[in-house]
């Protein structure tokens, strides 16, 4: 083999490396959490803001953990995260990103959050809480 060809293997064989790394982390749990082998998110989770929407709607959690929440808010206005349950309040203003730590309720069931910003919450900025 040449210099050159050896030289088109190695990055060949390089980029299959980094995109199965990159595949091995993603997040195929659904809850914009990776996975960490329970089910579960890793205890974080980042959730955006495009609009009078959440993204994810839908996040899971185990009772009682702490739960690192990431407020990116991609649109041009201030928005909350809200649960209630847990006394939790986040917020960001438009183009900024904010996190706090849930304290994730003990009691499984499903639980609403919302955005707080009067007419948000109306308007169908809310999201559903799973904890299991």
């Amino acid at each position: 083999m040449t210099g050159k060809s050896l030289r088109t293997v190695g990055f060949s064989l390089l980029m299959v490396f980094i995109l199965a790394v990159a595949a091995c982390n993603g997040d195929d749990d659904g809850n914009g959490a990776a996975d960490d082998g329970n089910g579960n998110g890793n205890g974080s989770v980042t959730i955006e803001t495009p609009g009078m929407s959440f993204e994810p709607d839908e996040i899971s959690a185990s009772a009682g953990e702490d739960l690192e929440i990431t407020l990116d808010n991609t649109d041009g206005q201030l928005h909350t995260f809200t649960l209630d349950e847990a006394d939790f309040e986040i917020e960001a203003d438009g183009g900024e990103s904010e996190s706090g730590t849930l304290s994730v309720p003990d009691e499984a069931g499903e639980y609403e959050f919302y955005c707080s910003v009067p007419g948000h919450r109306e308007s169908g900025q809310v999201g559903t809480l799973t904890v299991e």
